[in-house]
Order: C-alpha cells, then structure tokens, then sequence
C-alpha cells in the first residue's frame, strides 16, 4: 500500500490501479481523473451546508445479512432527521470501482462505505474529527487513519482479528488469556498428543488471509511500518516471527494451505481447537453447522505475547465517510446517528453481530451486556487491537496481499524466512514509495 498524496495532490494513475487491487487494471482504466479537479474547488468550497436528502453509496443494503439493520437505520434517521436516504447499491467487490467513477463524475455526494482512501487525494472527503472528538474511539485505531491531521473515515464498529477456541479442550491443555509464545505452542502440543488427528490451531497458512502475519510480526517487535511509513520486514523481530510461526507448521501444531473460511468450516466441524477470526466467529460458526455445545464453548483467547509484549490484535471494523461542502453537514449528522444513537446500534447488533465502536454507546445495549461471547471479546481481543500504519493509504489492500503472497511463499518452502521477508520489504517499499 503506498503512502496517500497529499491533499492537493493529483492521485496518479499507478495508485488508483494498484488501489483497486483484485478488481484489476481493466476495470480501472479511465477512472484516475477523478481527482484532476482541484481541491478545494465546487461544492466543497463552498463550505458545509444542509441537504434534504443524502445519497448513501454502499453494499450494506445489498447484503443479506446486514440490509435489515440497515433498513432499520436508515428509517430510523429519516423519521428523526425529517430527510431522505437515497441509497446507491453496488456489491462489495465493485465498491473500489463504484466510488472512483462516482469521484470522477462529480456524483459523490452523501455518504459512503468501501475503501475511501482512495478518494482522499481528490480533496472531496469531508473531516470527520469533529464526530470522532464527540466519541470513545481508541487512539489506537484512529491515529492510523488519519492524513495530515484529518480523518476521513470515522468507524462504526471496531474489533480485531483475535483468537477463538473450544474452552474445554483449551482448559484441558492449559490455553489460557496472558500466555507467553512458548507456553502458548506447549499447549499445542499436549492437544496434539493427546488426539492427533486435531489441527490445534487451524492457524490461516495460505493466502487471501495471511495478512495475519502482521500481528505477530507486530508481537515480536516488529513495526512492520512504521508511522513514517518505512518498511522494517526483514528486521529481527519479523523472521523471529515467521520463523515461529512456520516452526507451528512443521511440528503439525498447524495445517498448511488453510485459509480463513476454511478454518471456520474444520473448526465447526470440530476437526480444529482454535483459529482467528472477527466477532462474527459464532456467527460464522451456526451457518458452517456448528453444534450447539460448540457454539457454547467456544470463547475468545487473548493472542499470546513474545518477551513479555503486550498482545496485540489486527483492526477489523467497518466505517463511514463523506463528501466535504454540499450537504456535508447532513452527512455528519446521518453517521454520527449510525455510531452513536442506541436505537441504531442496537439493530445492527442484534441483527448483524457488530458491537458499536464507542464502548461507552456498547455498555448502554443491554442484549450486548448480556452477550458472553461478544463481552468477552470486547475485552480479550478489541481492547488490544491497533490499526496498521498503511491503513489509511490507497493501495491498503495491496500491501496487505503483498504481505500475505511473501509470507506464503516462505511457509510453502519456496525461500528461506530472511531471503523472503528481504524481497518482501522491496516490494513493500516500491507500494509506498508509489503514493509519496
């Protein structure tokens, strides 16, 4: 992911394609002159104003298992605010493409959910800190997401990619919140004496999700990039890391070529004892035919520390943005009801699984409260989640894909762990070398 030009600054035509990632250069040829307008210019000039209506670019209303609560929110806001929402639906995979030809049109004005940070260039996004400084929100994870001071993207929901494992073979082998590395891979290997067809943790070893590498690059020491955004893969601390991780491998402590969906389905299916995942892991759990005692046992495992780190977990969450003049103030009012009014947030937890971001707005739901599972990963595995410092760049998804191919190749055996995070942190470095 290379580093965001500065406002004012046209968005090349190399950063939008790398941006959008999977979606492929095709499907972006044309759309990098949507910030050849200058920042500043048109409706944003023209300062914050009201609007009686505000498009809503997203995919929630076309998600089966987001668009109730979503339905709920927007007729919820509408009926408070006396506005309308005019939803525009694309699906998620297109969401890269939407927003660009949408920027480049001039037609983005409202509110947005997918990868914003490819908009910020243009100097159409609105600031959002005055929303953020109304709010809860850990340091932690809004500083990685700030450019120049400002923030775009206020999230909604916020969490990590933690730990989840069946409590009563973890109590049995002695897995337990605070464990060092060391203890941590004992116990995987008392479950694995004990019943050796398990996979003790169906650890994620294959691509799209070995992104995963980052938190425990980050728990040995690594910055991975720093917040000047410098590369340090390759340091001490990263091939300790790897070099632990693929060692999990070799011993049969975890499997190769297991990706996170297929971690869901060998866990539900009770042929693994733990495996990383979002809050919606129960979720996840019920549709892959779970059983019932599963699911009740199943809880969340602080990830284990190296040296005595503190743990620490990936951010994983979702988010608002919005275009900056025009109805801009309409926009702040319809997120901030999204983040913090307790109607709001109560319908997308309890018909979504996603706990508001603000844990002061999650303490006042009480079907939250009383929710075992989601209060204790709440404070296992989101109290000790951070952003990553190429979260807030435009070509975000593709240093993480870069991250996760170089990480594959060295638990594949195809490179040794120093020579492969070597040619890691040069790809790394040309990413953020291209938005500087």
């Amino acid at each position: 992911m290379s580093h965001l030009p500065a406002p004012g600054r046209a968005l090349s035509r190399r950063g939008v394609l790398t941006g959008l990632g999977a979606l492929g250069a095709a499907s972006a040829l044309g759309l990098t002159g949507c910030s050849t307008s200058t920042p500043g210019s048109g409706s944003a000039a023209a300062g914050a104003s009201e609007t009686d209506s505000i498009k809503f670019f997203g995919n929630a209303l076309g998600d089966n298992a987001q668009k109730a609560a979503w339905q709920t929110i927007i007729s919820g806001w509408q009926k408070k605010s006396g506005k309308r929402v005019e939803p525009v639906v694309y699906p998620y995979d297109q969401a890269a493409t939407q927003l660009v030809l949408a920027a480049k049109s001039g037609s983005f004005e409202g509110v947005g959910q997918g990868p914003w940070q490819l908009l910020a260039p243009s100097g159409i996004l609105a600031d959002l800190s005055d929303l953020a400084a109304r709010m809860d929100l850990p340091e932690e994870i809004l500083d990685p997401l700030r450019v120049d001071g400002k923030l775009h993207f206020l999230p909604t929901t916020a969490s990590g990619i933690g730990m989840v494992c069946d409590g009563r073979i973890a109590d049995e082998a002695g897995l337990e919140d605070g464990m060092s590395v060391e203890d941590f891979a004992t116990g995987l290997e008392r479950i694995k004496r004990q019943d050796p067809d398990l996979i003790p943790y169906a650890a994620v070893t294959k691509n799209p999700d070995l992104k995963d590498a980052v938190h425990w690059m980050w728990g040995w020491g690594s910055d991975v990039v720093t917040p000047d955004l410098a590369c340090t893969i390759g340091d001490a601390a990263s091939v300790e890391a790897i070099t632990w991780y693929r060692e999990l491998q070799k011993a049969g402590l975890t499997k190769a070529g297991v990706a996170r969906t297929d971690a869901r389905i060998l866990y539900a299916r009770g042929q693994a004892v733990l495996y990383d995942d979002a809050p919606l892991a129960q979720t996840f759990l019920r549709s892959n035919g779970g059983s019932a005692s599963l699911i009740e046992a199943t809880r969340p495992l602080r990830r284990p520390s190296a040296e005595g780190r503190p743990s620490v977990n990936r951010f994983w969450g979702n988010g608002l943005f919005c275009s900056a003049g025009k109805g801009e103030k309409t926009s702040k009012s319809f997120i901030s009801y999204v983040a913090t009014d307790l109607g709001a947030t109560t319908a997308l937890y309890k018909q979504s699984a996603l706990a508001p971001a603000d844990p002061t707005v999650a303490d006042r739901i009480p079907e939250l409260r009383k929710d075992v599972f989601q209060t204790g990963f709440r404070k296992v595995i989101a109290q000790h989640s951070r952003g990553a410092a190429w979260d807030r760049l435009s070509t975000a998804a593709q240093i993480d894909t870069a991250i996760g191919e170089g990480v594959a190749a060295v638990l594949a055996g195809q490179t040794g762990v120093q020579s492969g995070l070597n040619a890691l942190r040069k790809k790394i470095d040309d990413a953020l070398q291209d938005g500087s």
